[in-house]
């Protein structure tokens, strides 16, 4: 199963949901906003990220 990670960049398509959740949690963390990522076939949700950036 592929997954479509949606930024607002753009939507990313990745085989492996490791893969998929490890670029949504980068690009959340880089735009401090939550990225979505859908099963490629069906279009369900499987899930959001919602990474904060810490500040000292």
């Amino acid at each position: 199963m592929s997954y479509n990670v949606v930024t607002q960049e753009g939507v990313r398509t990745f085989e492996n949901i490791d893969d998929a959740g490890d670029y949504a949690q980068a690009m959340s963390l880089r735009a401090g906003e939550p990225v979505e990522v859908f099963h490629a076939e069906t279009g369900l949700a499987a899930f959001t990220t919602k990474t904060k950036k810490e500040t000292k």
